[in-house]
């Protein structure tokens, strides 16, 4: 589980600094270096914003630095709560060799998809909260993200205060405490609060339990395919899908990402018609889900001659 405070760990080593940002108007500073920012929100008990961006090459990520994030109207209202960074993606990913290891490992600690992604934290480094790109004015947008942060707050003293509870009421007042973040991210960063919830309320009366329990899971899951693919062991990642499928009965959509991922291992095996096979399946289970739709595209990669390689999801 990577729980780091500010992912400030050995496997992050920033070596390289923009002290100036990008500034609006003299006033708050986007750091575009990730000590600096880290730097500033210990030392101004500020929490953290982050930006993943790709101004250079994708219109909307333009949009959002020119018409937003620049403005003085949202720098200085949001500055007073968070230290600001702002981190550009190339479309080429041509980086200096630390930069990019420690944007990658950024981008994978918050499980960032796309651009311009938004990722609140905390002094410890975990996400409470998302957002992107709206098409509102920089005082809007400032509104948004401070409502956000005030939200954290209050989840914080619902977490203080079920130390003091028993039972149920225990794991009501956590589950309360709960940021809303998919679920790969909350059980990734707040798995100790999720097992809390389980332990106190052993009946499942608050309908939550069976739902952590999957996401502890999966992120188990996730986690040990990870770790097997730095690896290379790509038959016990095909066999570990298979266990993960099998144990959890697995249907729908949920079936069809784990067999993403075994597709994307047969992928770099260069087992072209096991993984057309399990491409097939996905469709055939929904081809209308986000997993089918992906599929479809795996499979006009592969008649065009570039098999999909490496775990999907």
């Amino acid at each position: 589980m990577k729980i780091i405070p500010f992912l400030c760990c050995s496997a992050i080593v920033l070596i390289w600094s923009s002290p100036a940002g990008l500034r609006a108007e003299e006033a708050a500073v986007w750091h575009t270096d990730y000590r600096a920012a880290v730097d500033e929100a210990r030392e101004e008990k500020k929490n953290l914003l982050i930006v993943f961006t790709g101004v250079e090459w994708i219109d909307i990520c333009r949009t959002f630095q020119d018409d937003i994030l620049s403005k003085a109207a949202f720098m200085d209202l949001v500055s007073t709560q968070f230290s600001l960074l702002n981190l550009e993606y190339p479309k080429d990913n041509k980086l200096p060799r630390q930069e990019a290891v420690q944007k990658s490992l950024l981008r994978d600690a918050y499980r960032v998809k796309g651009f311009p992604t938004v990722v609140m934290t905390d002094l410890q480094g975990r996400p409470f909260g998302l957002n992107g790109f709206q098409p509102v004015s920089a005082e809007e947008y400032a509104q948004q993200i401070l409502d956000i942060d005030l939200a954290h707050e209050e989840k914080l003293i619902a977490l203080t205060e079920s130390k003091t509870l028993e039972g149920v009421a225990k794991a009501k007042r956590i589950s309360e405490g709960l940021p809303d973040l998919p679920g790969n991210l909350l059980a990734r960063y707040y798995r100790p609060e999720m097992e809390a919830v389980i332990a106190a309320d052993a009946d499942d009366t608050l309908k939550l339990s069976a739902g952590f329990k999957r996401l502890i899971v999966d992120l188990d899951y996730s986690q040990k395919m990870e770790e097997l693919a730095r690896s290379s062991k790509w038959v016990e990642m095909e066999a570990l899908s298979d266990r993960y499928i099998a144990d959890n009965k697995l249907e729908g959509v949920a079936l069809q990402k784990a067999l993403l991922n075994k597709a994307g291992v047969l992928g770099l095996q260069k087992k072209t018609e096991d993984l057309r096979k399990i491409l097939d399946r996905v469709i055939v289970i929904d081809p209308t889900s986000d997993p089918g739709m992906r599929a479809k595209k795996m499979i006009a990669e592969i008649e065009a001659g570039n098999a999909p390689e490496g775990p999907v999801e």
